[in-house]
């Protein structure tokens, strides 16, 4: 019989086993709670996990996400290469003038290139050229480059060494 103070408030519970029933007062006990208690928190924890997204649905947009990063990361990619064309183009169009034949007029050197090497230590064509986000296939910016380079030699300002060029103080 039902205590008066819960009559309104009760239900009775029909377990497939007793098996069942002695498994779920172990679960309980181990919780330090009662039996009443135990069923109570588990269906409305369980309630509540139904009220969040279902894990088809999270499983999904974790997907889409995926999905999205990696198209993500390949216009990035693209983007880098076109930036690097870009600038490499800059740089050519601005620098062209070291590789025009018979040039008469003031030529500026690359800042960058100045302030790779002075920067000290010795560098190599390509760390140059990464450091200057130069594109290594572009043969004519490389070809500037190159000249720059001899050019600052003929002036005494750098030297190159087996390690690379070196701004020399």
């Amino acid at each position: 019989m039902v205590a008066t103070k819960f009559k309104n408030r009760h239900c009775d519970i029909y377990l497939p086993s007793e098996k069942d029933l002695v498994r779920w007062e172990e679960l309980a006990e181990k919780a330090g709670i009662s039996l009443s208690k135990f069923v109570y928190e588990t269906v409305e924890l369980h309630l509540d996990s139904e009220q969040a997204k279902p894990r088809s649905d999270m499983t999904k947009e974790l997907s889409q996400f995926r999905e999205e990063i990696r198209k993500l990361r390949e216009e990035v990619r693209l983007k880098s290469l076109m930036l690097e064309k870009k600038e490499t183009e800059i740089f050519r169009l601005r620098n062209e003038s070291f590789v025009q034949p018979n040039f008469q007029g003031p030529r500026q050197f690359n800042q960058d290139l100045v302030d790779i090497l002075r920067q000290g230590g010795s560098w190599r064509g390509q760390d140059i050229l990464a450091a200057s986000n130069i594109d290594p296939r572009d043969s004519e910016a490389i070809r500037i480059v190159s000249k720059q380079l001899n050019v600052l030699q003929d002036f005494g300002l750098v030297e190159e060494g087996p390690q690379g060029w070196r701004w020399v103080k």
